[in-house]
């Protein structure tokens, strides 16, 4: 090997000796606290480099019988680099909880470097004469290229196994060890193939030593402890195989080479080199062509793994979310966290089909964009995901449509850049509603698999959420069925006054003349008289509301002037302003009386008796009537609002029975109009009343204006 070894070798190696000194030195030296075993390993690495490199530096000076230590020091570089990355990996296997496998590998590799040190330790000797120990130096030369190959696979399985958002402390680390051994397998397979190392390579290799070392610094300053995160990922075995098959590729290259070489004749030669290079052009070919991976990607995936994710993990996690009930959050956020938390989002929005023709936010989870914008039921966008089943990636737009088809997106969508995908909730192949996740931490790759595993998760949560929306349904009607039942003990006891009462008209047929009887019957009908107003004091009746009769119109300004006349003899003021003195609406008065007497006395009830301040504003817009009743009450909170406001027997008064809120909805909604609600606590509240103007004032708004 010294016939090889140029002058510009020494200088190389001479810089890769310095170059790990410094930075042992400075780990050394710059750390603040305890050394951590990993950043141990990692120091006692650089230190054998070090005598690894001058080894090789004081083999180019004459008179000196360093070169018998070439293959020892090799062996003790190598070994130091394998014993740290198996380090990394036994971080890895003790977070998953396999410390048996870990100390069996442990032990594995501390008897196999006993024996290898042993054996390089006979072959120093015989080199140097002390015993009669000799090996064949191809023996060497296939040890060295099979340590390449191990040392990286063990790069390829650290950086696989380690947590995407953590591959950025290691990625240098594994460039640098990547990039040397990569050129050690170079090194060795043309001494193989050409049975002499070249002169160039073995100098170049010292030059590649000390590059390398500023990439083991920046990992190191990335990772002041060394703490790995576990990932297990699918991805792991299928490169580790890929790598495997290209390196046996090669190993079966080189010897091809050798035979064709040794039994060609004088072709030999030219048979060899011809077919390294075919044989390098066929696998540069393979790896490169995009159909052949994929080719070889399903083909693995069939007989190796199944899928890209590791379902059973996943599915426990989405399953754990669900069902966490430790937490503050409602099933609805949890199905938010459930979703975000297979993408990596950071929140998310969940929006559902609370209105009658709308789908308006429900619920939120770490969801920081403001805007919460509705969509219709009969939005295309809606129809779009609901048949196609199509998560939209809001990155991926052309023209404001949906990438590769022609359904534009809503302008709410686009206009926050915080937004990122648009998973559709389905539930026996209709709309629930949809989940809005967030960009999440990090760059995110989205393929078939994450998409397919983002349906199957929203069909699973969207069955989730039905099953809730028919649970409170099925809630509301038993409150009705008991609300009911409670009516029932009521009309029994009305039903005993009532017999009482006949009784007494029965007999003051005989008595009426009886001073006696007269005064009993006067007891007894003042007693069921307070029965009667005890009975109506513990419960209100709930008359079913009467449906909007066909063409039945009224002007809304005459009604709302009698009811603030009405309340004014009452000894309540209301204030009553209005843009017009006529205004027909489509409906009948006794709906406008039962929607009106709740929402006004609910006004009431809210607001001190001290300090009370009702409004009451009539106006029009487009095709709506619109009264605005407002009150300085008490107020309700935004969730109050969105849970609670219209559902039945949800009040906030100590005995409210909580059914004019929602009847008065119901009622509107049956005469075509609407009701929305702005109040805040402590703030009061603005109940407004859109209801559908008749086609007569078409009429008297045009002789208005003229």
């Amino acid at each position: 090997m010294e016939g090889v070894l140029g002058d510009i070798g020494f200088y190389t190696y001479a810089l890769a000796t310095g170059a790990f000194l410094l930075l042992a030195a400075v780990l050394l030296t710059t750390s603040r606290s305890k050394l951590s075993s990993t950043q141990k390993w990692l120091v006692l690495v650089l230190l054998i480099n070090v005598v690894w490199a001058f080894v090789h530096t004081l083999a180019y000076l004459p008179g000196n019988n360093a070169g018998l230590f070439l293959t020892l020091v090799e062996f003790l570089r190598n070994s130091s680099w394998i014993f740290l990355l198996v380090h990394l990996m036994f971080n890895i296997w003790c977070a998953q909880g396999n410390e048996q496998l870990a100390r069996k590998i442990g032990r594995f590799y501390g008897i196999g470097f006993g024996l290898l040190l042993t054996l390089e330790l006979l072959i120093v000797g015989g080199n140097a004469g002390w015993s009669a120990f000799v090996i064949p130096p191809k023996v060497s030369l296939y040890e060295n290229l099979f340590i390449s190959i191990l040392v990286l696979l063990l790069v390829e399985n650290v950086y696989r196994s380690t947590a995407e958002e953590n591959r950025w402390g290691i990625r240098y680390l594994c460039l640098a060890l990547g990039t040397l051994y990569i050129f050690d397998f170079l090194l060795y397979a043309d001494n193989i193939l050409f049975t002499s190392i070249g002169p160039k390579l073995y100098d170049a290799r010292g030059l590649i030593n000390f590059l390398v070392v500023p990439l083991i610094g920046i990992s190191a300053s990335r990772n002041p402890d060394w703490s790995l995160k576990v990932q297990i990922s699918r991805k792991a075995a299928f490169h580790t195989i890929t790598l495997i098959g290209s390196g046996a590729y090669l190993i079966g290259m080189s010897a091809a080479g050798y035979y064709l070489q040794n039994h060609g004749g004088k072709w030999g030669n030219l048979l060899q080199a011809t077919f390294i290079v075919v044989a390098s052009l066929a696998l540069v070919a393979a790896l490169s062509s995009g159909r052949f991976r994929s080719q070889v990607k399903v083909l693995l995936s069939k007989h190796l793994f199944r899928y890209k994710y590791d379902y059973r993990d996943e599915w426990l996690r989405f399953i754990g979310t669900i069902s966490d009930t430790k937490h503050h959050y409602g099933l609805r956020e949890r199905t938010i966290q459930a979703v975000a938390d297979i993408m990596d989002s950071p929140g998310g929005g969940l929006w559902l089909r609370e209105k009658p023709d709308a789908y308006v936010m429900a619920a939120k989870w770490n969801y920081h964009p403001k805007m919460e914008g509705e969509l219709d039921t009969h939005d295309e966008f809606i129809r779009f995901i609901e048949q196609q089943e199509w998560v939209v990636n809001l990155d991926e737009v052309e023209d404001g449509n949906i990438k590769g088809a022609n359904c534009p997106i809503p302008n709410w969508l686009l206009e926050s850049p915080e937004l990122w995908l648009v998973v559709p909730l389905l539930h026996h192949d209709r709309t629930v509603g949809f989940i809005i996740l967030m960009r999440p931490r990090g760059s995110k790759d989205l393929n078939w698999e994450s998409l397919d595993l983002l349906k199957i998760v929203g069909r699973q949560v969207g069955s989730y959420l039905a099953e809730q929306i028919a649970e409170q349904a099925l809630a509301e009607a038993r409150e009705f069925e008991a609300f009911n039942r409670k009516f029932a003990f009521v009309v029994h006891d009305i039903k005993n006054l009532a017999s009482q009462l006949s009784l007494i008209v029965r007999n003051a047929e005989k008595h009426a003349n009886n001073p006696e009887f007269q005064q009993d019957m006067l007891l007894t009908v003042r007693d069921s008289a307070e029965k009667m107003n005890n009975l109506l004091s513990r419960i209100n009746v709930v008359q079913e509301p009467s449906r909007e009769k066909d063409g039945g119109t009224s002007d809304l300004v005459v009604f709302l002037e009698t009811v603030t006349v009405g309340y004014a003899k009452r000894g309540t003021e209301i204030d009553f302003r209005k843009d017009a003195d006529c205004l027909m609406v489509n409906a009948d008065l006794e709906s406008l009386d039962t929607v009106f007497m709740h929402l006004v006395q609910n006004a009431i009830d809210a607001c001190d008796p001290g300090d009370l301040n009702i409004r009451i504003k009539l106006s029009s817009e487009d095709d709506y009537a619109i009264v605005k009743l407002s009150d300085n009450g008490c107020g309700m909170s935004e969730q109050f609002i969105r849970d609670e406001l219209f559902r039945p027997f949800r009040s906030t008064k100590e005995k409210g029975y909580g059914i004019g809120a929602y009847e008065s909805r119901e009622i509107i909604k049956r005469m075509g109009g609407r009701l929305s609600v702005k109040s805040a606590t402590d703030e009061g509240t603005t109940m407004t009343v859109y209801l559908k103007l008749a086609s007569q004032n078409e009429d008297l708004l045009d002789e208005a204006v003229s």
